[in-house]
């Protein structure tokens, strides 16, 4: 009987533990389901938004990660972005977004757990504006680009508080304005790209900030005006890019603050006028580019002050005549070999104005220049714009239009496509030959008329700092 009773209260006890264990497997089961973390560079689950591939796909092994998102609905709190810590390694990043609205906002959740992480690529995503410190001050970025996010606004300290950043890209968006305090905080930012965006108004001392910047790209953007007070900080910036803009003139001491400006690129605007002072104080200016705009005319001692000066590219504007004193301290800065002067595709009349051309190809041992004065064409008989009436109907005045309307800008005052076939190369024209204006014969009765050879001499008389002995060639090749 006692054995029997036994046996019953064993049955009984595993019966009762039964659904304990059971209970216990369960829960067992539920938490093996649930990982710890997931290697962002071993991701299996085909339905993640983020694939990266690496260098390395031990945790904590790779340096290098490209990482896709191929559709839209990721948000700033999905789960992957905690999930970068399994590489916490990572030196590059780059993200490739190949959908619309697929990435919207800078993965900042991703990248405060990369603390080696040197470079950070986004590229064609739909990030309309960058939030303040969307880096998170982080103390390791040195490259940050941008390109091609559709962004169109930075927000005070955007970029700020990155001790060791040296490059930043915003090309190809469309960005519109430059407030002040965008970059803050940026002691060692050295390259600066912000072409091909919709740039129209750059505040006052919005570069304040960037004491060490030595490169500046603001090409293909809608500049309408530079100032002085525009590139307030940029003591020690060495290359400016203002090209295809929307330039129609240059003021006085614009560039002042750019002490240390070395190059400065202002081809493909529409400027029509630069005053005489509007590069004082760039001393250390060695290359100067105006191709490409509407200039009529340059002051001769525009570039008096400017004694590094070795390549002065005027290329494709409406100048109808150059004299020897404008181009002179480019010609005399004995600190380069090499130099550069370019004037083709204006057009020059062929006067003896030009003669000092002939002159400095002759004698010049630097084949740069050499080849470059050879380059220069000139137009025997140039067709005059009509001038514009003195006055203007009052009703077309009200409009506010009427500018445009009464003077198309793609209308030059010389239209170079009436010119073609009239362009002459001018070294090959005989330096004898060429006639001399109206202007330039003018001299007391009294005097006598002066032979034509007297009246080329006096173009050369501009043409002073010339060596004397070049003089003397002149004077035996005329008689």
């Amino acid at each position: 009987m006692e054995q029997i009773t036994k046996h019953l209260v064993i049955m009984a006890a595993l019966t009762i533990a039964q659904p304990a264990i059971t209970a216990k497997d369960d829960h067992q089961i539920e938490y093996y389901h649930m990982p710890v973390f997931t290697n962002i560079c071993d991701i299996v689950d085909r339905r993640s938004l983020v694939h990266c591939y690496c260098d390395s796909t031990k945790p904590k092994m790779a340096t290098r990660a490209d990482c896709w998102i191929f559709t839209g609905g990721i948000t700033p709190e999905d789960p992957i972005w905690p999930n970068f810590s399994s590489q916490s390694e990572l030196e590059h990043l780059m993200f490739n977004v190949r959908s619309d609205e697929a990435l919207t906002f800078i993965p900042a959740k991703a990248i405060v757990r990369l603390e080696r992480l040197k470079h950070i690529s986004i590229q064609f995503g739909t990030i309309q504006s960058v939030p303040p410190y969307a880096f998170t001050n982080s103390s390791t970025l040195r490259q940050i680009s941008l390109r091609s996010n559709k962004i169109s606004i930075l927000e005070r300290h955007s970029f700020a508080q990155m001790m060791m950043l040296s490059n930043l890209s915003l090309d190809d968006n469309q960005i519109t304005e430059l407030r002040r305090d965008v970059f803050f905080g940026l002691p060692n930012l050295h390259v600066l790209h912000l072409s091909n965006n919709n740039l129209s108004l750059i505040h006052e001392g919005c570069f304040k900030h960037l004491n060490n910047l030595i490169e500046l790209k603001l090409d293909l953007n809608s500049i309408s005006v530079v100032t002085r007070e525009m590139f307030e900080g940029l003591e020690n910036l060495s290359r400016l890019n203002l090209r295809s803009n929307r330039l129609t003139m240059i003021g006085n001491l614009a560039f002042s603050e750019l002490w240390g400006l070395k190059d400065l690129m202002l081809d493909n605007n529409a400027i029509e006028y630069v005053s005489e002072r509007a590069f004082g104080g760039l001393t250390q200016l060695r290359k100067l580019t105006l191709s490409g705009n509407k200039l009529t005319a340059f002051y001769e001692d525009i570039l008096e002050d400017i004694r590094s000066l070795i390549v002065l590219d005027m290329r494709d504007n409406l100048l109808e005549s150059m004299s020897y004193e404008t181009i002179r301290p480019v010609v005399e800065n004995g600190k380069s070999a090499s130099k550069a002067v370019y004037l083709d595709g204006n057009p020059l009349r062929c006067d003896c104005r030009l003669s000092w051309i002939y002159l400095l190809r002759n004698e010049t041992k630097d084949n740069t220049l050499k080849h470059a004065l050879e380059k220069i064409s000139c137009v025997s008989d140039v067709e005059k714009r009509p001038e514009k009436p003195n006055e203007i109907d009052d009703n077309t005045l009200a409009d506010e239009n009427y500018g445009d309307e009464y003077y198309d800008k793609n209308d030059d005052y010389i239209n170079k496509e009436k010119l073609k076939g009239k362009f002459t190369k001018l070294t090959d024209i005989p330096l004898e030959t060429l006639p001399c204006p109206k202007e330039l014969q003018a001299v007391d009765e009294s005097y006598g008329h002066p032979i034509q050879n007297e009246i080329r001499l006096k173009a050369f008389s501009k043409a002073r700092c010339i060596a004397p002995s070049l003089i003397l060639v002149i004077l035996v090749k005329l008689i």
